[in-house]
């Protein structure tokens, strides 16, 4: 997965952006050693030490063939999608969005516990904030 590169949107950071917002990332997952949070200009911040960029290059692809990549830390699901442009970017996901084999392997594996599943899986429309409150697990 190395070739691939992470580079976020605003479209799903808690930051000003044009167009409509998807579900946000929690802050953690743009934290870097050198540099402790993110700033407005995703261009200028060091993807490549972040949990984001981790998650990407962990991720596996969508069994049913959608192109998507996915993974989880800290109970939280996360699809990356291709920007199109050479990069990929990520977001959280409610559980049930995951596809199914990988959620069964990763629950067996215990990558992922089934009180993780019960507290992510499923959010209602409109709730773009819900991935948020996981930075209060730190």
């Amino acid at each position: 997965m190395d070739d691939h590169v992470y580079l976020g949107s605003t479209k799903h950071k808690n930051r000003p952006a044009d167009g409509q917002k998807g579900t946000l990332c929690p802050e953690w997952t743009h934290r870097t050693a050198a540099r402790q949070g993110l700033g407005n200009d995703m261009t200028r911040h060091d993807w490549s030490s972040t949990p984001a960029y981790e998650l990407l290059r962990c991720s596996e692809l969508d069994p049913e063939g959608s192109g998507r990549r996915f993974a989880t830390e800290r109970g939280i699901a996360f699809a990356a999608r291709d920007s199109n442009d050479g990069t990929w970017h990520g977001y959280p996901i409610p559980w049930q969005q995951v596809p199914a084999a990988l959620k069964d392997r990763w629950l067996a594996a215990g990558v992922v516990r089934k009180r993780d599943l019960r507290r992510y899986m499923d959010k209602p429309d409109g709730d773009i904030r819900w991935a948020l409150e996981s930075d209060g697990d730190e």
